[in-house]
């Protein structure tokens, strides 16, 4: 059995081609839905101030930490689910997502998008979104005081009134 032996034996025809199509559709406005989700978060318009009212009910570290140790010229770190890598990821994520979208449909119509190279596509989309939930899903452990052993207090606690009067 030879490399052209192997070469023959990759499925180059889908076997539902007419799936295909509407879950281009599908991927699409999931696409454009991350895509919108994360590039209105991009300037920082809501990252520090739900860091902000966790710290104000206790339970994450204060975003005026990291100010603090700055000027005092201690090293800190800001916690990855409240960095800016986080959100610049998550954008970068959503817009090469759906350029592959965009590349995927072309190669579609031009027969030469097999389902060996959709694999391999939709393996490293996963891997990155993989590694998107972990960094927003990571602990805060900055504050000894106030630590956040898992994922950050929007995703585990329940919604209730604010204590931040801006964000009302």
């Amino acid at each position: 059995m030879g490399i052209a032996d192997c070469w023959e034996a990759i499925p180059r025809k889908w076997k539902t081609p007419r799936v295909i199509i509407p879950l281009f559709v599908v991927e699409l406005v999931f696409e454009i839905a991350a895509l919108a989700l994360y590039g209105i978060a991009q300037p920082n318009l809501y990252r520090t101030k739900l860091w902000k009212e966790g710290s104000l009910h206790g339970w994450n570290s204060n975003p005026n930490e990291i100010i603090y140790a700055y000027a005092n010229y201690r090293p800190i770190h800001t916690p990855l689910p409240w960095s800016q890598f986080v959100t610049n990821f998550n954008v970068i994520i959503a817009v090469l997502a759906l350029f592959l979208l965009l590349c995927k449909a072309i190669m579609y119509i031009c027969h030469i998008f097999h389902p060996l190279m959709s694999t391999i596509i939709h393996a490293a989309l996963v891997a990155l979104y993989a590694v998107s939930i972990h960094a927003q899903a990571a602990p805060d452990m900055s504050d000894p005081d106030h630590p956040q052993p898992g994922a950050p207090w929007y995703i585990t606690k329940s919604c209730g009134a604010p204590v931040e009067p801006k964000l009302k």
